[in-house]
């Protein structure tokens, strides 16, 4: 019973992930196709070889991506402060 929850947030996971890649990363044109192929073959490989704690990985991957943007944000609010 516990193995279709995890299956189903795994999934949800690995879909989050895609979407936060394609939204952070929108000028990088070359770069966000690579790294969307490269997470989507990460999130298939933990599906098919049933690799559990690849969920936390993804979920990592996501906290890096959000993380990245957030830090981007923060110092060009840096900067205008220093003006």
């Amino acid at each position: 019973m516990l193995y279709p929850i995890l299956v189903e947030y795994y999934v949800w996971w690995c879909i989050a992930l895609l979407a936060v890649t394609w939204f952070t990363r929108v000028h990088q044109g070359q770069t966000r196709t690579n790294f969307l192929y490269g997470y989507a073959m990460l999130g298939a490989i933990g599906f098919l070889l049933d690799f559990e704690w690849m969920a936390g990985v993804i979920f990592g991957l996501i906290v890096l991506e959000v993380g990245k943007k957030f830090k981007a944000w923060l110092d060009k609010k840096q900067a205008n402060l220093g003006k």
